[in-house]
Parts: structure tokens; sequence; C-alpha cells
């Protein structure tokens, strides 16, 4: 009954390895965590003759174990402790809780948590939900990378492009990536991936002095990759003027401490709220058109990133998006317009970006083998590439090499 196999196929989603001398018992609790969501991958294994170790002859150990112990009980966890504490992965053991012995057992053998039987259905998907999110706290850098995505002019398609890079760090790069739309008067983004937020950026804001890593999922929603996304919704008009520059630092803060990856989609407008935002990117894609009010406006707002906000220029990378090599104005022209030497090109597939918006799914599963697709994920994977080259962020460090010569 072991479907170990499939490990590799669900790398990008976390993990539970359920095992129990009772094939119907990992029936049955496979079935509960499915009813409640869809974002573990599960895989079993019956033990019955043979090994009675769960981890025996595992390529790679998932992120959880779920252990339900029989009647010999004792030579399960024997079998367990036999692999280091580094070795193994959490467990979470499933017996008699009136047997206290084995209880101390358990425990001692490291397990994170024990569950009775019958199992509390809600019970087990609080447990599961709360070693998750300890698990990821540890895989996580000290600070994630932020990179902001915005327009040069008003529709040139920043929002689908940042939506289809957080999904792509996310599925494809395997980073734990959190998309935010800061349009907090208009901001649609969740809907490019058929969600709905009940909470959002501005809900956020009014409770951030209060909010911690765990208070914060009430206002995240998920995307079945894993994505995790901040939304913007229509409940309150929240100006950019109501906002306090440090309620907007406190709330970026806390992203980036619980993610290695924050895309956040700017509207295009430059007031404190995307200040904020922008000098605390690392990266900032420039999304422009091959037409000449693109152009001038994309002048416009480089000369305000590099003379006022004081952004470098390797921070900077233009994305023609809707690109057309037989365009009158061509990528050396934007280069010369721009001086910048920083420029990727988004394909112009018309088709494929509707569909992608009218089905609320992204470019990748509507059309892998797309060319935008393929130049997304080029994009997507140089932007981590960099991170881990380069891991400075912000504009303290843009301040610091200027005045250093650095």
């Amino acid at each position: 009954m072991d479907n170990i196999n499939k490990l590799n196929s669900s790398l990008s989603r976390f993990q539970i390895l359920i095992s129990s001398r009772s094939g119907n018992f990992i029936d049955q609790l496979e079935q509960i965590i499915k009813e409640s969501t869809d974002q573990y991958a599960i895989l079993k294994r019956c033990v019955t003759n043979g090994h009675i170790d769960p981890l025996y002859d595992l390529e790679k150990m998932p992120d959880l174990l779920i252990l339900h112990l029989s009647e010999h009980w004792q030579g399960e966890l024997n079998e367990l402790v036999k692999h280091s504490i580094t070795e193994r992965p959490p467990v979470l053991v499933i017996g008699d809780q009136e047997n206290p012995e084995m209880m101390r057992q358990a425990m001692k053998a490291g397990a994170r948590d024990f569950l009775s039987e019958p199992v509390n259905n809600q019970e087990l998907i609080e447990t599961l939900q709360q070693i998750e999110a300890e698990k990821k706290q540890i895989g996580l850098n000290d600070t994630g990378n932020l990179t902001a995505v915005i327009n040069a002019k008003g529709g040139s398609g920043a929002s689908l492009i940042a939506c289809n890079l957080a999904y792509l760090m996310q599925a494809s790069s395997r980073q734990e990536t959190i998309l935010m739309d800061f349009d907090m008067q208009f901001g649609s983004l969740a809907e490019y991936l058929n969600l709905k937020p009940e909470n959002g950026v501005s809900d956020a804001l009014k409770v951030v002095d209060e909010l911690d890593h765990i208070a914060l999922n009430a206002y995240m929603l998920k995307h079945k990759s894993g994505l995790q996304i901040l939304g913007s919704t229509t409940n309150s008009i929240r100006l950019p003027n109501q906002t306090p520059e440090h309620q907007i630092n406190q709330l970026l803060s806390l992203l980036l401490k619980n993610c290695n990856q924050l895309v956040v989609d700017l509207p295009r407008m430059i007031d404190r709220t995307a200040i904020a935002v922008l000098q605390s990117a690392g990266r900032i894609v420039l999304v422009v058109q091959q037409d000449l009010i693109n152009i001038k406006d994309a002048i416009h707002m480089i000369n305000i990133l590099r003379n006022e906000l004081a952004i470098l220029d390797d921070q900077i990378i233009v994305a023609i998006n809707r690109y057309d090599k037989n365009s009158d104005i061509s990528i050396k022209d934007i280069e010369e317009s721009l001086n910048t030497k920083q420029i990727v090109t988004i394909p112009n597939d018309y088709r494929t970006a509707m569909d992608s918006l009218n089905k609320g799914e992204p470019i990748n599963t509507v059309s892998k083998r797309s060319a935008i697709n393929k130049a997304l994920d080029e994009l997507q994977a140089h932007l981590v590439k960099q991170d881990e080259l380069h891991p400075d962020k912000g504009l303290l460090n843009n301040l610091f090499s200027r005045l250093t010569g650095g």
C-alpha cells in the first residue's frame, strides 16, 4: 500500500507520511485531511510483515510523519528512535491516550504531539497547520526578498506579470512565496487565481501592531500550489494619506520574515505607500510596452527611482510586455531612452493571457509550453538566483553603497 514513490512529484507541497498497521485507518485519516484541505501531499505506508520502521528505505524524508501506534507500539517507537533526531522528520503520534506509558515513550521518542483515538478532525487539522507553520519558520532566512512590480503606464500588464512570477517562484523554484496586492482601492489580484479575499491589506494594516505570523494567516489566502496571497478587498476604501509609513514598514517586515520571496504588485502611483515598498525592494520590475507614451512615462518613472528614491540601476529590471520584434520601437531604442541594460522581453500572446485571466489559472497551467510562460519562468529564476548571489536588500544598502563607492 506504499505510495512513497510519489514523493518527488509533490515537492512543492507539504508532505505527510501516514504509517500504520491498519490500511483502513490510513484511508480514513487521508480522507479527513483531504476533505479539509488539498494543500498537503499525502504519502502512505501500511506496515504488515517485515520492517516496522516507518522511515525504512526512504530516499527523502517527508515534512511530517503521522505514526499510528498499534499493540506493538514499543517496537514501533524503538525503530523510530534508531534514526537520529536530525535525520527524522517531526512526528505526530496517534494512539491510546489512556495508556500513560505509551504517551510517555512517544514524547521521549521526540513526538511533536500526541492525539488520541478516535481522532478529532478539527484537532488533527489544527495540529497539522501548526506543525507546518513551525517548519516553515525554521526553513526561512532571517528575511525574505522583496520584488516590486509596477507599470510605467497604466494597463501595461504588471498585475499579470506579478501574479505569474510569484506562482512560478513557488511552484517552479520551490520558494516560500507571498503575493501582495497593494492596490487598496481597485485591487483584484486574488481573482487572477480564482480566489476571493474576505480580509486584505487594508484590514491587516489596521491591526498591524497586534499581528504575529500566526494571526497573519487570517488575512492570507492559500493557492493549491502553496503560494500565499495577501489580497485587496472592496470592503472599505483606504486612501494613501490614511496609512502611516511605519505601519506599511511593519507589515512588510512581518511578511518578509514569513517567506523567501515577497512579490508586491504596486499601483502606478508614487505616494508614501509606494515609496515604502520601493525603498524596501531588492528588485523593481518596471513593466513597459512598445509605444511612445509608455516610454515617456517609463523615463519619468525611472528618473524618480534613481534620483528621488536612491534606487540603484542594477535593482531595476525593465520588462517589455507584449513584445513585438517588428515594432517601430526596438529594444535598442528602449535601452538608449531609459539608459539601462537590464531589459527582458515578455512575448505578445494575447490569447494565452486572456485564457489565464478568464479561467483564474496561472499561465503555467493554461499553456506550460508557451513562449510567454517560458519568458516568465526565466525571469523568476533570474530573480531567485540574484537573491542567492546578492542577499543585500533595501534603501540602507543603496545609500551605503553610494556613500562608500562600493
